[in-house]
């Protein structure tokens, strides 16, 4: 994260206008500046520090007479005064990698300078070096489709959750949440995909070939068109036997809500569907139909999926 993206999210995080990943992101960070900022060799007086705080407090904001908002002010100075302090002793804003969050019921467009182009979908982040000097580097939790510009003498690597996918310059799309099988679908060119933990069990995928990893990282190629697997980028849901367990990890990545199952056993049930662009009521009201079930839901972000009570 660079300095003046902080600033931004700083100022958010003071008025209180931050989302829930930033304000994860600022409380960990917070914490980590807290450790460090104990067991530095050369911290700044009490006298520097309060005239830094002044400093910061009249550059970043107006004056006001809310009380509150001054409070907040301050706040957001002391954590500038604490970032100064650590800079002498890290690389902090000296890096120049860039972190990009996609939120549950976002989908973001990342262009690098190397002229690739990056779909990120909900619930997914990437991270980059801009510069890529050394080399063509990134970093996915989540899943993103890749349109890699070509670079024969520097190879573009993504590393993920458990696997190293390295190409040339091709497209492809990645899904490696936490917790769920990993599979590399790729459109055009060729792509080489290596578990981390098992570096022998590498494959190399070319167009309409999809490669899925087990639990146990057991490989499984298939050949289908991988337009299927990036319909996300064009705002379609496309199930093809897909267990309604991870149908409603899709569901809750799309519109950022909560599923819930009255019986497990409705997880392992098998869907097969296209929606394109379709409110979540309407997907949850075919689901029901196709499936004879039951969709509650205690708030607009709490849903439950039951079995249908037999009629009387």
């Amino acid at each position: 994260m660079r300095l003046e993206e902080f600033k931004n999210l700083a100022d958010k995080y003071g008025r209180q206008k931050a989302s829930s990943q930033e304000k994860l992101s600022m409380d960990i960070f917070l914490s980590k500046v807290q450790k460090a900022n104990s067991s530095l060799v050369v911290p700044l007086s009490s006298e520097k520090r309060e005239k830094l705080l002044n400093t910061i407090n009249n550059r970043i904001h107006k004056p006001s007479r809310n009380r509150l908002w001054v409070k907040r002010s301050y706040g957001i100075a002391a954590i500038f005064a604490a970032i100064i302090t650590l800079a002498f002793f890290t690389d902090l804003f000296s890096s120049k990698v860039t972190t990009i969050i996609a939120e549950k019921g976002e989908k973001k467009e990342i262009k690098l300078d190397d002229g690739s182009v990056i779909l990120l979908n909900g619930n997914s982040q990437l991270s980059y070096n801009h510069d890529f000097t050394e080399a063509r580097l990134v970093k996915l939790k989540g899943e993103a489709f890749f349109k890699v510009a070509k670079n024969p003498e520097k190879p573009f690597i993504v590393e993920s959750s458990s696997l190293r996918t390295r190409v040339l310059g091709t497209s492809f799309n990645i899904k490696n949440y936490e917790g769920e099988r990993a599979v590399v679908s790729v459109n055009t060119g060729r792509v080489e995909v290596t578990p981390k933990a098992y570096p022998k069990k590498k494959v190399i995928l070319t167009k309409n070939e999809q490669v899925t990893y087990t639990r146990n990282f057991s490989a499984r190629v298939s050949k289908e068109n991988s337009e299927d697997f990036n319909a996300w980028t064009r705002k379609m849901i496309i199930l093809k036997q897909a267990s309604l367990g991870s149908t409603a990890t899709i569901l809750e990545n799309w519109y950022n809500v909560h599923i819930n199952f009255a019986q497990d056993s409705l997880r392992t049930l098998k869907i097969t569907g296209k929606f394109k662009d379709e409110k979540l009521k309407n997907i949850l009201k075919s689901i029901a139909l196709i499936k004879n079930l039951q969709i509650d839901s205690t708030n607009q972000k709490h849903i439950i999926i039951r079995t249908k009570p037999a009629a009387e």
